[in-house]
């Protein structure tokens, strides 16, 4: 039962993972979208290689990496703060590599995807603009008759969500096998 929840992925589904990864970060810079023909396939295949690999207890290693990566991920969807296709890739990430490597890459996603959002805001000279839209909503969450701030009229900027899974997979398959990044908490 142990191997269930190691935080190590084999060489399989570490390429699967990478394929399928690279291929969603690449149709979601491309064409701005992730696909099911990629997604449902990877879920299978997760399922399919936990069972060779831990037998019929790979269900349980399976269904477990897939609960982790999607349902956090799915109320984000369900606020409208990220796209479905997302969401899936999350799921097939821990279908594949299981609960342990699907909550680094979570985690890790979520912290890189930031990064981008961040920079895309500078580079379109909107950082400290909506920073300070960001307070004043907070603050006026806090403070009655501050109000919220005023929606700018230049429209929402979107990050591509899929390239910051990608790069938080690979980050997460180098810590799991050299520890780098674990050993830095």
């Amino acid at each position: 039962m142990s191997a269930l929840f190691s935080g190590t992925v084999s060489a399989a589904p570490a390429i699967v993972l990478l394929v399928v990864a690279v291929t969603c970060a690449v149709t979601d810079l491309w064409k701005g979208k992730i696909y099911n023909a990629v997604t449902y396939p990877a879920m299978a295949l997760g399922v399919v290689l936990a069972l060779v690999q831990h037998g019929a207890s790979g269900i349980y290693f399976a269904l477990g990496g897939f609960a982790v990566g999607f349902f956090p991920a799915f109320v984000l969807f369900a606020l409208g703060g990220m796209g479905g296709g997302d969401v899936k890739l999350l799921g097939a990430i821990g279908a594949i590599a299981g609960a342990v490597a699907a909550t680094e890459t979570l985690i890790l996603a979520f912290l890189v995807g930031g990064l981008f959002a961040l920079g895309k805001l500078a580079w379109h000279g909107r950082l400290f603009a909506t920073l300070g839209r960001t307070l004043r909503s907070i603050f006026g969450a806090l403070w009655p008759g501050l109000g919220p701030a005023k929606t700018p009229p230049e429209g929402r900027l979107e990050v591509r969500f899929g390239v910051a899974i990608c790069v938080a997979l690979v980050a997460t398959l180098w810590d799991l096998r050299s520890g780098a990044l674990s050993s830095l908490l």
